[in-house]
């Protein structure tokens, strides 16, 4: 092949490659970034940077540094940092995708295909993450003890991925106990009365990380019957969007998703589960079983029908069975608008729309 046909072959490959300069120099140009401070050491700065305000609970303040970082280099450290603040916004659909990303394009970093493994299992889909993990295994990764633990009673094991920590600093002596759901903009939470044995501090933190100290509200004597109690939620949890129920109770066979905090002997934050299953029969007392073995969860939980509406709290009973009170038994509840949508919901949207109202509700250990 002559030099003259050769170098026209290469024209086009020339030409992809300056344009994708150029579309560098941009992104570091929109960034304020000099061609001469695009070193590793400022990329370095930008990731602290990006790290600041996540610890702050600004991940939107986070986007701009990271972009800056991911223009200088394709690194690990910065795709698993641009998924944490995916992640911190609500934003789980999207994060799986780049979950997705990250673990194929960086797999000599097992912290990339864990987040992955990890993230796919909690939000519907552990047998998916499984097979993943059976194909190509982590080496000394909590996710490889946690993933079979799922569907077994029993704390997971400590160093699970987990939302970045915010708000109000929970004491490492502090364990979840129970699950709480959000109430009136986050001002309040419904949780289950037994697991407030005395009169000792209480946190609850949000599905994104977000803590803050919780007290006991009034409660009437009809709800205190059911098993549930108020708390005070300070300061408020606000989630962004408005949590939306069904407009009648649900029926026995029905397909039902429950988002639950994990059982940790830890405070650390974690990402909550979701469980899918039906509904069983309801009995004398108007409660339904919940048709799903019990996993390494604590107690109580939202539980959503197949197109993400709120039906009812899952509510832990005498025998260690948990069942379903409905919403419409639930007076708090009958605030929250009633939806007639009917267009079916994934599990991973049903999971991201419950994050911001789900929380752990921690006590201090004794």
């Amino acid at each position: 092949m002559s030099l003259t046909r050769r170098g026209l072959l290469l024209l086009p490959a020339l030409a992809g490659a300056a344009q994708a300069q150029v579309r560098i120099e941009q992104l570091r140009a929109l960034n304020g970034i000099s061609p001469a401070a695009g070193s590793e050491a400022e990329r370095l700065r930008r990731l602290d940077e990006a790290r600041l305000a996540l610890s702050r609970g600004e991940a939107e303040a986070a986007a701009a540094p990271l972009d800056a970082a991911a223009a200088m280099s394709h690194a690990a450290d910065t795709e698993l940092l641009q998924l944490q603040s995916l992640l911190q916004r609500g934003q789980v659909r999207q994060a799986l995708a780049f979950a997705a990303h990250t673990a194929a394009a960086h797999r000599d970093t097992p912290e990339a295909r864990a987040l992955h493994f990890w993230l796919l299992a909690l939000s519907g889909q552990p047998a998916h993450a499984a097979a993943l993990l059976a194909a190509m295994p982590l080496p000394d990764s909590a996710v490889t003890a946690a993933l079979p633990a799922l569907g077994q009673a029993g704390a997971l094991p400590p160093g699970l991925p987990g939302p970045w920590a915010h708000g109000v600093d929970v004491p490492a002596t502090g364990r979840p106990v129970a699950t709480g759901l959000l109430l009136a903009d986050g001002q309040l939470a419904l949780v289950p009365a037994a697991a407030l044995h005395d009169d000792g501090p209480l946190w609850l933190r949000n599905g994104l990380g977000r803590a803050s100290r919780a007290a006991p509200a009034p409660t009437d004597a009809a709800l205190a019957e059911t098993g549930l109690a108020l708390l005070h939620v300070q300061p408020a949890l606000s989630p962004p969007m408005p949590l939306q129920r069904a407009p009648r109770p649900a029926f026995a066979g029905s397909p039902a998703l429950r988002v639950a905090a994990l059982r940790l002997d830890s405070a650390a934050p974690a990402w909550p589960l979701l469980q899918a299953g039906f509904l069983g029969r309801m009995d004398r007392d108007g409660r339904q079983a919940l048709g799903w073995p019990g996993g390494a969860t604590v107690g109580g939980g939202p539980v959503f029908d197949a197109v993400g509406r709120l039906v009812g709290l899952a509510l832990p009973g005498a025998d260690g069975q948990e069942r379903l009170l409905a919403a419409a038994q639930l007076a708090p509840l009958q605030a929250l608008p009633a939806t007639t949508e009917a267009r079916g919901r994934t599990p991973d949207e049903v999971y991201e729309a419950a994050l911001p109202w789900v929380a752990q509700l921690l006590t201090q250990a004794p």
